[in-house]
């Protein structure tokens, strides 16, 4: 049992099995499970039959008191579990999504290593891919999904899950289609004999020259982030997460950078 509650700021533990278990008066949210049949479209190996279960997204996770706040905002804080496994050689990943527009997404590693691959596709072909950011995040660490672009998590410890904690807004729906469509991310990353391999997704007509590597921004004052600092006491600062609804507002250069 790991008890999460210094590092996501919320009475949470995370079980044996990768369940979460809420306490004190936390209101109990069931997950949602993300099988490998339903993610066996965007696998290298369309043929693996396990495991069965990847991982958990517990959605709109919040104390009573705070749903009057989230509603008038356009808010919701989600907890996903992702297990530490393989995907044939394919390190553990989510399905990936798009959002309409140009909302973005905050999200905090709250146990774990995780590695966000964003890419932003051209607008007039969704297989033209302008731009592609490896961002490589440790425990307490926030990840920016840039306003335009796609992404996909990725565990690549084969022994611990990474848990993230995730604000986003409720203006829209999540799109999974086109990450289906292309039958997976810009890129796959998979391990063989130790090995790093990163291969290039052959859907994409076209790709950039190179991966842009980048690590999480220790601190954001405008968006009230800092590493090591939960992110669901944002819900006592809403105009914090403003930059989540109405990202035309604010300038987005300064989430990542180049060196930790």
């Amino acid at each position: 049992m790991k008890d999460l509650k210094n590092n996501i700021g919320l009475p949470v533990k995370l079980d044996q099995n990768y369940k979460l278990i809420f306490e004190e008066g936390l209101p109990r949210v069931s997950p949602a499970v993300r099988t490998i049949d339903e993610m066996r479209e965007v696998l290298v190996d369309k043929t693996i039959n396990s495991p069965k279960e990847l991982y958990y997204m517990y959605r709109d996770v919040a104390f009573d008191k705070d749903r009057a706040i989230e509603k008038k905002h356009a808010l919701r804080y989600d907890i996903t579990v992702i297990k530490p496994d393989k995907l044939g050689k394919e390190l553990m990943k989510t399905a990936g999504h798009y959002h309409p527009g140009s909302f973005p997404e905050l999200y905090e590693v709250v146990y774990g290593s995780a590695w966000c691959l964003l890419q932003k596709p051209s607008k007039k072909d969704y297989k033209v891919i302008e731009d592609v950011i490896l961002v490589k995040a440790q425990t307490g660490d926030k990840i920016v999904c840039l306003p335009g672009y796609g992404h996909i998590l990725i565990n690549p410890s084969k022994n611990e899950p990474l848990v993230t904690s995730n604000w986003v807004g409720t203006q829209f729906s999540s799109d999974y289609s086109l990450y289906k469509e292309a039958e997976g991310a810009a890129y796959f990353f998979s391990e063989e004999n130790g090995k790093l391999n990163v291969e290039a997704n052959k859907i994409f007509t076209q790709l950039p020259k190179s991966i842009k590597e980048m690590f999480s921004s220790a601190k954001i004052d405008k968006f009230g982030l800092e590493k090591n600092k939960p992110i669901y006491p944002l819900i006592n600062s809403p105009d914090k997460l403003r930059f989540l609804n109405y990202p035309s507002e604010f300038d987005f250069s300064d989430a990542f950078v180049t060196k930790t």
